[in-house]
């Protein structure tokens, strides 16, 4: 599990960076292709993205935390920002974002109006579809990252269903593509300390609840690929008209 890029602290789960770096790889996006990454806290992402040869514009709320070589701007991505980039992009990411939001149709909204025509949106969220989350609701009625704890000290208020990401695609011209996840390994982490009780609660959860669970009950983050639905009159659109 990576903790650093280079020098750059990693503030997300351990394997995210590298799977949204192997889904960039597979858009095969020309040399040079404009991104743009939307709260790129201290910005081992955005280094990445410049190493493998993008051009990269960064976003981040707190003043002077952002450490890559992208230039950076201050913006509240509660508030609506398409108009501030004043340009488009082959690809916008948004990783381990969303949640923090108030209006993830809002956000999205925005995000789709600063892609290219032709290009795509990257964003990731907790999967509270996970067996995890799940049994976790079951117990405590409340969702894997979105208890008191996550909302006072990670700011997480806003949990997102895959059904929902799809949804609004849907509203906002869009689509989803495709969607990944990251492994399994820190959820079964947090069934408990000893050999003893991770073993028995195991056993039960996976024989008694897990074959009954549907839809995408495997991996910690999920990973959406969206793209604009493009018609021919939107081919030549400019920044400002609506997705």
């Amino acid at each position: 599990m990576e903790t650093h890029y280079r020098t750059i602290p990693i503030r997300a789960a351990g394997d995210l960076h590298a799977l949204c770096m192997q889904v960039v790889q597979s858009l095969r996006l020309g040399p040079g292709a404009r991104v743009l990454d939307l709260g790129a806290g201290e910005g081992a992402l955005s280094q990445r993205l410049i190493d493998a040869g993008f051009d990269v514009h960064a976003v981040e709320l707190v003043p002077g935390r952002h450490r890559s070589s992208a230039p950076c701007n201050q913006m509240d991505l509660n508030r609506p920002f398409a108009e501030l980039s004043g340009q488009l992009f082959e690809l916008v990411v948004a990783i381990e974002v969303i949640e923090h939001l108030e209006n993830p149709r809002h956000f999205i909204r925005e995000c789709l109006r600063v892609v290219s025509p032709r290009g795509h949106l990257l964003v990731t969220s907790p999967n509270v579809h996970s067996w995890y989350s799940r049994i976790h609701f079951l117990r405590t009625g409340h969702l894997t990252w979105f208890d008191e704890k996550d909302y006072v000290e990670s700011g997480h208020i806003t949990p997102i269903f895959s059904w929902q990401m799809s949804q609004i695609a849907r509203e906002l011209g869009a689509e989803v593509v495709n969607r990944w996840n990251t492994s399994d390994a820190l959820l079964w982490a947090r069934l408990g300390d000893t050999w003893t009780s991770k073993l028995k609660r195991k056993s039960f959860y996976m024989s008694a609840l897990y074959p009954f669970m549907r839809s995408e009950k495997s991996g910690e983050i999920n990973v959406f690929l969206l793209r604009r639905h493009v018609s021919p009159q939107s081919s030549g659109e400019h920044l400002g008209a609506g997705a």
